[in-house]
């Protein structure tokens, strides 16, 4: 037996036996001694049925939570994927169906119902907290319901997401046995009104009432008894009173159930009290036997509660799915931390960059042993000497101390969780960290947490920097990603985004022969570079709506140049690496090149090469039916990943792009080991055709020539040019 279930049953057996010796010599005081366990055991009674209530009223909440969490994540773009995710949630629950409500007051629900709340539409629209309706008749098939609502904001409108649970399912957890059928147990509101009861009778009514017209014979102590259970009910108070109703008392207890001031009330006559008093009085004789039952009834039940706690703490405290501490338990034990560690303590939030992803891909039973895995290696790599939680979804949260230099620290861990074996099977993932130095030991742990998460969204989703220690400029650059984004559908609206083409020239031909489509963004008279844009876009999936703007203002003018000159340059047109995990992103350009009349052998679509570092993505696959489809391909940026050669080898490409920073390291003297001449060299052999980006100088020209790269394309030439003087720099030198 553990040594902490033994104290408590010794001193179980040490209070029954002195009890037993009470009972023994004070036989005239059963009575009393009975009516007391007799109101023990009705406390007790509430207590664990309240629990059982509440911890299913508290999961409702967290589902609906995550049903509209994943909502506003995901953005469903109809009713259908929307209730798609309630499906995915819902599970085994006691919901009977979703809704939506919109502003209108038109609700559509998830088994294909239509119903008109309009006239209760500002009720639920007037808060963005979860709320919980009271019992009502349900408009699609008129059972007895409550409803819990959030307000969101989805597809640009605000709707109420409710999940709809039929009443009778809380009346399903309620000990209906209570003393044999004696007894009766109801939900009531905090002004009385009844929601759920035991014996399955019409709701609605007021409890209190009903005690105020059972009282036929006014008596003072009713009074004083109704007016204390309607005071502790309304403050959310723990209570009992006795209550007498036509010469038979009544002992009522009550618990809050802690959501929209629902109480938990049980009321049961004083005549079991009585009855329990006979069975005593007959049972006194074996009391010896008595007490070896309770003792070991009673040892039974110490080791059940202190199970029980340690299940309520596991729910309160500990992440199921990881075993690690959940987000309260690491603010509690946070604050111990910081005041008994006196070295250098830092906060870090940890996140596995593309999860979603992941999940997509190898499947959600995969996902959730991919983080009890990460939740294990933590602790394997970092310790006991710290605190770590799983703060929500993939986001781990850990607080710790350390004399070693922080960026060793970061890059350690970045690179020990980079392999994750499963199954037998290994997976590679990127890692991304917010780090911050935790400079008062006073700061309330949010606040730490806060700082953590501004380092960690400077770098989401950058793959050539996993790691970022908070400073201050942190949150100026934050705040202006969030300019950014707050400007950012409006700017598509309003045209801001212009389209630049900046020409290649081909070499042997001395004229210009392609362009590349390059965007800028107008606000203001002002120019805001793509560097400032295109990262946030990146982190939050607007780069693909970008992206097929510029893809059709492009054919546009494409189209319109073909009408009027009766040839075209091929135009290069950035696709970035978020439109691969879409399925369908291939056929929707193909469906706008047709709408301007357009061939893909026309087109030429540039893939960044850091797109192929990303594990989770078939790029070659991608490439492949891009291929298929009849687009011309080319690798941007050539050379700065971390698989130039793999790519060569692997993907059906049609042109490199060298990348300027090898262009600008171009030593001129003869026999110059320079990687631009190796580059050519291999481009030529698999057929490709090379273009050489940021060329600024005549020498770097006659040495590219030299070399029989095909196409140029920099400043030397040319500046990215605006429609209009594109067009007429297309008329003089194409």
């Amino acid at each position: 037996m553990k040594k902490k279930y033994i104290i408590p049953i010794l001193i179980i057996i040490l209070i029954l036996l002195l009890t037993t010796s009470v009972l023994l010599i004070y036989t005239n005081n059963i009575k009393n001694l009975t009516t007391e366990s007799t109101l023990n055991n009705l406390g007790e009674l509430t207590t664990q049925d309240a629990e059982k209530i509440e911890n299913t009223i508290q999961e409702h909440i967290r589902i609906l939570e995550t049903i509209t969490n994943e909502i506003e994540e995901e953005k469903p773009q109809n009713e259908e994927q929307l209730f798609k995710i309630y499906e995915r949630n819902s599970g085994k629950t006691e919901f009977s169906r979703m809704a939506i409500l919109y502003e209108d007051g038109k609700t559509t629900t998830s088994d294909g119902g239509i119903v008109d709340l309009s006239d209760e539409k500002e009720e639920f629209f007037k808060t963005d907290e979860i709320q919980i309706s009271r019992s009502r008749k349900s408009k699609v098939d008129e059972e007895e319901i409550n409803i819990y609502s959030k307000k969101i904001n989805w597809l640009k409108q605000n709707v109420v997401v409710m999940l709809v649970v039929e009443t009778n399912k809380y009346e399903e957890m309620f000990t209906k046995t209570i003393y044999n059928g004696r007894g009766i147990e109801c939900i009531v509101t905090s002004s009385g009104e009844i929601i759920a009861n035991s014996r399955n009778e019409k709701n609605g009514e007021n409890i209190f009432n009903s005690l105020e017209k059972a009282n036929t014979k006014i008596t003072t102590q009713n009074e004083e008894a109704l007016k204390t259970m309607k005071s502790q009910i309304s403050q959310n108070e723990k209570g009992q009173i006795t209550y007498k109703i036509e010469n038979q008392k009544y002992y009522i207890a009550y618990q809050n159930l802690g959501e929209e001031k629902w109480n938990l009330v049980i009321i049961t006559p004083e005549s079991i009290a009585e009855t329990l008093n006979k069975v005593l009085q007959t049972t006194i004789t074996v009391s010896i036997i008595i007490i070896l039952i309770v003792l070991v009834i009673s040892s039974y039940i110490v080791v059940a509660n202190i199970r029980k706690k340690e299940k309520v703490y596991k729910l309160a405290y500990i992440d199921t799915l990881t075993g690690l501490g959940n987000k309260n338990y690491f603010e509690e034990q946070g604050e111990k931390f910081l005041k008994e560690h006196k070295n250098p303590k830092y906060m870090f939030i940890l996140d596995i960059d593309k999860f979603k992803s992941f999940n997509q891909k190898y499947g959600h039973e995969t996902g959730d042993k991919l983080l009890k895995e990460i939740g294990k290696k933590l602790i394997e790599i970092l310790g006991e000497d710290c605190i770590i939680c799983r703060e929500s979804n993939d986001i781990f949260a850990i607080l710790m101390e350390t004399k070693k230099p922080i960026r060793k620290v970061a890059e350690d861990l970045c690179s020990k969780l980079e392999k994750v074996e499963i199954d037998n099977v290994e997976y590679i993932i990127v890692i991304s960290l917010g780090i911050y130095k935790i400079k008062n030991n006073g700061d309330r742990i949010q606040k730490i947490i806060d700082k953590a998460l501004i380092a960690h969204s400077i770098i989401k989703g950058n793959y050539h920097t996993k790691y970022n220690i908070y400073d201050e400029n942190d949150e100026k650059q934050l705040s202006k990603e969030h300019e950014i984004e707050e400007n950012m559908e409006k700017a598509i609206d309003e045209e801001e985004f212009l389209i630049y083409y900046q020409p290649k020239i081909d070499l042997e031909k001395n004229k210009m022969t392609s362009a590349e489509a390059l965007v800028r963004w107008e606000k203001d008279g002002k120019i805001i570079p793509p560097d400032e844009f295109i990262p946030v876009f990146e982190k939050n999936q607007f780069i693909i709506k970008l992206d097929i703007y510029i893809f059709e203002k492009v054919c546009k003018d494409l189209a319109e140049w073909k009408k009027i000159y009766g040839k075209i340059p091929l135009v290069s047109i950035n696709v970035s690496k978020e439109h691969f995990i879409k399925n369908n992103f291939i056929s929707e350009y193909i469906s706008i090149a047709k709408k301007y009349k357009l061939s893909p052998e026309e087109i030429e679509l540039e893939i960044t090469e850091s797109a192929t570092v990303d594990k989770n993505i078939d790029v070659i696959k991608i490439v492949e039916n891009i291929k298929k489809a009849g687009f011309i391909v080319s690798i941007d940026d050539f050379g700065t990943g971390y698989s130039s050669l793999n790519l060569l080898q692997d993907l059906p490409i049609d042109t490199i792009k060298i990348d300027k920073t090898f262009i600008d390291k171009i030593d001129f003297k003869e026999n110059a080991n320079n990687l631009v001449d190796y580059i050519i060299l291999i481009a030529k052999k698999r057929g490709l055709k090379t273009v050489a980006e940021g060329v600024e100088s005549i020498e770097q020209i006659e040495y590219l020539k030299k070399m029989k790269c095909n196409l140029i394309q920099g400043y030397y030439y040319s500046k990215p040019l605006k429609k209009k003087e594109f067009e007429e720099y297309m008329n003089n030198n194409m």
